[in-house]
């Protein structure tokens, strides 16, 4: 039996043994799942595939999953799209992108092989090269037979096939560019840009950008994407090399500036965070209506596995719409709450002398709203008995300390969150997931928890502190 079968029957006799899966954000039917892939809109569907694999709760050999959907509530899952079946995939069908051409929809992604699977880190038997998959119905994948199309050919002289993955393609002016990730013979990180006229043939166009050898940092799933008038650069950041791995933090960047296809040249602006917690490898597509939409992988480096009975493991972020406010990148949850939200409680000039208790259920939304001159107040969501995760807010400090009972988790700190006007926080609470949107998006931050028997209580606490309003909508399903 082919691979592909066999993940698809495995899934098809198994899936029900799932549970305690979230309840608004996308998780696998059933299995382990990380990064978005090939995030696209194609035959008037949302497309989503992701890193995945059906049959354990941990990572191994990387299939592309793949489901759709009209709403990011409801999503319709369809056959896995890849496995990895081919000599130069073996060892795993890797990230990757989408792009639509003459009404066929074109993946890009890594074929990766290593004999020992990352046990034993032997660099001469690890290779990446990148492959193509081409669907007429966006269900039904066939590789290419010019597989693999970017390979040691194609990459020039400096750079480590052992570490060369994550293409990410656009078209700009009739072009086909993409965007990869890759290792220097420096062992630092780099984005590096190929051209093509067909999505098949390939020539290096230029190195865009570099992380100096001292920020001992690897680039992974880069993502370029013209906004407002401006180019963005998304990666996500990790340790080059293990040695680095207690000092180099896994975090999600991004970089505004100019892109100069011609030259191949990037000129960065302003670079930010995307989250301030739990959040890797997003992508970004062209939305319905012409918006761009971001999603991302809610993972916790330090604890990922839920209990084993879960039967699956992994969660994405809500979609994010994005635009550009003052050369920063502003994210902003998109989900109907008209559609899936119910006003649950409205309290308007709230002063915190005593505790504020919200019964919230299982999942919903709060949102808060408060002056700049406000005293500290602590919000406790999940709340039972003395168990909660806390998000301290002191605007007098400017920051928001986040700490919780779930997870096993260090405080998450953010600076510099609030301005001389009226400030907003917005929480988007689901099982295993917290979602943290301050000023509408202006910075956010992403924690997640696996345990089951959480509170469903939301307790507002402070000696005097001011708010506006304070607004709680449960989730209906």
């Amino acid at each position: 039996m082919n691979r592909l079968q066999k993940a698809n029957d495995f899934i098809k006799e198994n899936k029900h043994k799932t549970n305690n899966r979230p309840l608004y954000h996308f998780s696998p039917e059933i299995g382990w799942l990380n990064d978005p892939n090939g995030f696209s809109f194609y035959k008037g569907k949302y497309q989503l595939f992701y890193q995945y694999y059906p049959y354990d709760i941990v990572w191994n050999d990387m299939h592309w999953g793949h489901a759709t959907t009209n709403d990011f509530v409801n999503w319709e899952y369809l056959p896995v799209a890849m496995a990895n079946d081919k000599a130069y995939d073996a060892n795993g069908c890797f990230s990757g992108s989408a792009i639509e051409k003459d009404g066929k929809l074109y993946l890009i992604y890594t074929g990766h092989i290593d004999p020992n699977l990352g046990f034993d880190k032997d660099e001469s038997q690890i290779a990446e090269r990148q492959c193509v998959a081409v669907s007429e119905d966006g269900i039904h994948f066939e590789k290419s037979s010019l597989n693999p199309v970017i390979g040691e050919k194609e990459l020039p002289e400096g750079y480590l096939i052992c570490d060369f993955r994550d293409p990410k393609v656009l078209e700009h002016k009739g072009v086909y560019y993409c965007v990869l990730a890759v290792r220097n013979a420096k062992r630092r990180g780099e984005i590096i840009m190929f051209q093509s006229n067909d999505l098949l043939q390939w020539s290096f166009h230029s190195s865009i950008f570099q992380m100096s050898f001292e920020e001992n940092t690897l680039l992974e799933c880069p993502d370029l994407f013209h906004l407002d008038g401006k180019d963005v650069l998304i990666f996500s950041e990790m340790p080059c090399d293990p040695e680095f791995d207690g000092e180099v933090e896994k975090k999600t960047s991004y970089v505004i500036g100019h892109m100069d296809f011609e030259n191949g040249a990037f000129i960065p602006e302003a670079k930010g965070l995307l989250d301030y917690s739990t959040f890797y490898a997003p992508q970004t597509t062209d939305g319905q209506n012409g918006e761009r939409l971001l999603i991302g992988w809610m993972h916790r480096w330090s604890k990922a596995t839920p209990p084993k009975e879960y039967g699956y493991n992994g969660m994405m972020s809500l979609p994010r719409k994005l635009h550009i406010k003052n050369n920063t990148l502003i994210q902003q949850a998109y989900i109907s709450h008209d559609d899936y939200f119910t006003t649950v409680a409205v309290h308007e000039h709230v002063t915190l002398n005593e505790d504020l208790t919200i019964e919230s259920g299982r999942a919903g939304y709060l949102s808060l709203s408060l002056l700049s001159k406000s005293e500290s107040f602590v919000v406790e969501l999940n709340k039972e008995d003395q168990k909660a995760t806390r998000v301290s807010v002191n605007p007098s400090s400017n920051s928001v300390v986040i700490t919780s009972d779930y997870g096993d988790s260090e405080p998450i700190t953010v600076h510099d969150c609030f301005n001389n006007d009226e400030n907003t926080l917005e929480f988007y609470v689901d099982l295993h997931s917290i979602e943290l949107f301050v000023n509408k998006g202006e910075k956010v931050v992403t924690f997640t928890a696996y345990e089951k028997d959480k509170g469903t209580s939301i307790v507002l606490s402070g000696k005097g502190a001011q708010l506006k309003e304070v607004r709680y909508e449960a989730f209906r399903s």
